[in-house]
């Protein structure tokens, strides 16, 4: 999610926008005064028929429950309101096609379905994108007609809107042990770790003096790529993927970076985010990827987890490849939520704590009187389906200062790379990996709603490397 560039501290002074905005960045400076609303998967909305055009009006007054109910993160009468829709369709998936996303034979069974479907749907819908690795696809559909026959088919799961996300904008390694953990040799050998975000400025001193990614053999990042539009740029001038990057590569010093850019200048939309993932799975083999880091959300606030999300298949398809998915919580202050993708089923989500006492701290939508090492920031999201919290306040990487749970959720991404090491754990199960982090880790509590989540200690959750995971 967006940081906060520097706060301004009342006592001791201390993006790239992605075009079509899907994610917001955990804590970007103006980004904390999210509008929130209720996920569509939670409480379909009262649909507003009688304001449609009357074609469009007859066609979805015929539309069955069930078929409204694919309906994700939306409102029927929005898309109806329209003569086009782009929007993501998912597939009804079964666990055997997820368990084997990069097999050739998985990879053709749901592109010949995909096909079916699209045929079924004639000349009422256009391919705008497939993602092979996932049973998703991005496609146009031209009329009220064409929208409900695509609700109404038995094949397709779910169907999301295109939407734009934006950044949830981290120094604190001693607070969670890193200057111990990677003294002792620990430190994420053989490991990648994927930054989902506005880009990597590779040639900056943290990254190795890149001129290239992997050149020269000093290089840290493996890869960059632009997956949104090809601005061929290393980052969009907000160095919020660059400051997201410099955390890992801090936290884990022997891991490889993967920089994908999913930003425009309106955002990270969820066709682009979707992309990523799809990347992401298919080049877990070649890079060893383990984690994919998404520092970014929208405006929806869920309680407790957000099945309806866009997220929730491509995560599920993401860990079963092998690669942990790790979210900024949010930046609103909302104590009663977590943003999408945050919330969604298979997520790692991460809240903000201060890594020390910084007196008086003031921010875009906030503020703390006072300050402490593990207190929660007054940005940070909450709900009792919070995962793990780290330092989030202020945190400079990469030559950048920023806070926000964008920079906390990349000291968790950084700390899944120390532990499935090639010397550490690498062969845990991915709940295993989690479970080391959660159980080792300092309990907090969050002043505001009395919510307990543990805050990552690398140097604790080592301890025990060579035992099963608690």
């Amino acid at each position: 999610m967006s940081s906060f560039a520097s706060p301004s501290r009342v006592h001791s002074a201390a993006w790239r926008a992605a075009s079509g905005a899907l994610l917001s960045l955990v804590v970007a400076a103006p980004a904390l005064a999210q509008a929130q609303r209720v996920p569509s998967a939670v409480a379909q909305p009262v649909v507003a028929e009688a304001l449609l055009p009357q074609q469009a009006r007859q066609v979805l007054a015929q539309l069955p429950g069930k078929a409204r109910m694919k309906v994700r993160m939306a409102r029927l009468d929005e898309l109806f309101s329209r003569e086009s829709n782009d929007v993501l369709v998912e597939l009804e998936d079964d666990g055997n096609d997820a368990r084997d996303a990069d097999a050739p034979q998985t990879r053709e069974r749901r592109g010949l379905r995909k096909r079916d479907l699209l045929a079924r749907l004639g000349k009422g819908a256009e391919l705008l994108e497939d993602f092979d690795r996932l049973p998703m696809a991005f496609k146009r559909v031209r009329s009220s007609q064409a929208l409900a026959a695509l609700l109404n088919d038995p094949d397709v799961k779910a169907v999301y809107p295109n939407v734009a996300h934006q950044r949830m904008d981290l120094q604190a390694l001693p607070l969670i042990g890193q200057p111990y953990a990677a003294g002792s040799g620990y430190q994420g050998q053989g490991t990648a770790v994927a930054v989902l975000d506005s880009g990597l400025d590779y040639k900056r001193a943290a990254f190795g003096n890149c001129t290239l990614p992997g050149i020269p053999s000093s290089c840290r990042v493996a890869a960059a790529t632009d997956i949104a539009f090809p601005d061929f740029a290393r980052d969009t001038g907000s160095f919020h993927g660059t400051n997201v990057a410099g955390i890992i590569a801090a936290v884990a010093p022997a891991t490889r970076l993967i920089g994908l850019d999913v930003f425009t200048a309106g955002g990270a939309m969820t066709n682009d985010l979707v992309r990523a993932v799809n990347w992401v799975i298919a080049n877990k083999a070649k890079y060893n990827i383990v984690a994919m880091n998404l520092s970014l959300g929208d405006s929806t606030k869920s309680a407790g987890e957000c099945p309806g999300s866009w997220a929730t298949t491509p995560f599920a398809n993401a860990r079963a490849a092998g690669i942990i998915p790790v979210v900024a919580a949010g930046n609103s202050s909302a104590k009663d939520g977590l943003a999408s993708p945050a919330c969604a089923p298979g997520a790692v989500r991460v809240g903000a704590v201060y890594d020390s006492s910084l007196g008086g701290v003031k921010f875009s939508a906030c503020s703390d009187a006072s300050t402490a090492a593990d207190q929660v920031t007054c940005f940070s999201q909450s709900s009792p389906v919070l995962t793990l919290l780290a330092p989030g306040s202020t945190i400079t990487a990469a030559g950048i200062s920023m806070s926000g749970t964008s920079q906390a959720a990349p000291h968790v991404a950084g700390a899944i790379a120390v532990l499935r090491g090639s010397n550490a754990a690498p062969n845990d199960t991915l709940d295993a990996t989690i479970r080391r982090l959660m159980a080792s880790g300092v309990p907090v509590t969050d002043a505001r709603n009395g919510v307990v989540t543990p805050r990552i200690d690398l140097l604790k959750a080592l301890q025990n490397i060579g035992q099963p995971a608690p």
